[in-house]
Formats: structure tokens, C-alpha cells, sequence
């Protein structure tokens, strides 16, 4: 790990975008990569600010999610360089992305992660969402608390809507009880946003008044 650092002080670095040196993602292609149309997360319908649409709050908790990028490109690029290489360059451009596309006007008390299984935390040796979510708490000016832990971690990459909500069912539990704070949860990327919804209806059912999303990407 501290090897790893050292060389990333040593190496070039050039932004993964227009290949500006100095920057990952340069301020310039972080605008540009984050004009996203705000849709609703469950059906991709237009919607306002990206809150969940009227016709998909019946089968969800999630508020609302707002996207950084689409899942491609030099933006994919960054996630992956964040997700196995744990770049602390990466991590901060990751944040900045996510920072960009929440709505000025929404207010939280607690941002939060999506936390990964203990076996996958063994593997890789850290949790890629919680080195974004921490960045953007401290750029927000709120406090970061870890508010889930999580029983499995299937692999959803490629399989249905329907598959994704079965694996995903009843994997998180709380790590502490809630008194009606409004909790901004970060991820990384998002699919179906079937993780993230699980994640709201468990922090509701704690306590949380409401439950926004914020992710890098859409895939």
C-alpha cells in the first residue's frame, strides 16, 4: 500500500480525458463528462432534480439519485483505476464527479456508503465507495458515518432486473439505529439501482426520514 503511493507521487500524471498533465480528470472534462439529464433511477423516465418519478415510489424508499457521468469512456477508466488500484488521485476526481450533479438544494444531516461483504473487503483491502464518500461528506461539510454493514455480495454485473432485486434482497443490515436525519448514500456505479433501494428501504426502516442516492456513473 504505502509502495503503491510512493509510486503514484513518482508518476506522471495525466488526465484521463484530453491527457492534460497534472490531473486525472481535469476540471474541464469533469464538466463536460457530467451534463447529465436528471431521470428518474428505477424507470429512466425524465424527472426533476432525478427524484424518483410518482409511479416508481411504490415500489421503492430511494428519494432520488443524482449520476455523475455515463459508465464509459475515460470515466470508466477512472472507476476502474479507483476499484483495483485504489489511486488516491482517482478517488478524489470520483468525489468531485459525484459533488457536481447533487441538486443545491437538497439537505442531509449524514452521508453514508454502500458498504461491501467482508470477504470482498479481504480481497481488495478496502471499500472503493467509502474512499468517494468521504471526500464528497468533507467537500459537503457533513459528517460521514458508516450506517450498513452487508451478509453477501453476489456478482450483478450482466444479470436481469429481477436477478439483481433476488440477490439483493435482505443483504444489508444497520450498524446504528436513526432519529430521522435525511442520509445521502454514495456508491460508485449504478445499474438498476436495485442496491441502492435496498439500501433506503434498510436505513428508513432504521430511522432516516428520507434517503437520497448519489453514484460516479451510470452503467
Amino acid at each position: 500500500m504505502v509502495f503503491g503511493r510512493f509510486m503514484e507521487l513518482l508518476a506522471p500524471v495525466n488526465c484521463l480525458g484530453c491527457g492534460l498533465d497534472g490531473a486525472v480528470f481535469c476540471t474541464t472534462c469533469i464538466g463536460a463528462a457530467s451534463k447529465m439529464r436528471p431521470v428518474c433511477f428505477r424507470c429512466g423516465q425524465p424527472s426533476f432534480e432525478g427524484k424518483t418519478c410518482e409511479a416508481c415510489l411504490g415500489y421503492t424508499q430511494l428519494a432520488g439519485a443524482s449520476v455523475g457521468a455515463f459508465y464509459e469512456g475515460s470515466v470508466k477508466e477512472l472507476i476502474l483505476r479507483l476499484k483495483f488500484y485504489r489511486l488516491r488521485l482517482a478517488h478524489e476526481a470520483a468525489a468531485r464527479l459525484v459533488t457536481e450533479q447533487i441538486p443545491a438544494g437538497l439537505k442531509f444531516e449524514i452521508v453514508t456508503s454502500v458498504p461491501v461483504s467482508a470477504g470482498r473487503y479481504r480481497e481488495r483491502g478496502y471499500n472503493q465507495s467509502e474512499l468517494i464518500v468521504k471526500l464528497v461528506a468533507r467537500q459537503l461539510g457533513l459528517p460521514y458515518l458508516s450506517l450498513l454493514g452487508r451478509l453477501t455480495s453476489a456478482h450483478q454485473m450482466g444479470v436481469s432486473r429481477a436477478m439483481r432485486l433476488q440477490q439483493i434482497a435482505g443483504a444489508f443490515f444497520v450498524l446504528r439505529r436513526l432519529r430521522g436525519e435525511r442520509v445521502l448514500i454514495v456508491d460508485d456505479v449504478i445499474t438498476t439501482g436495485a442496491t441502492l433501494s435496498e439500501c433506503a428501504s434498510t436505513l428508513v426502516a432504521a430511522g432516516a426520514e428520507s434517503v437520497w442516492g448519489a453514484v460516479v456513473a451510470r452503467h
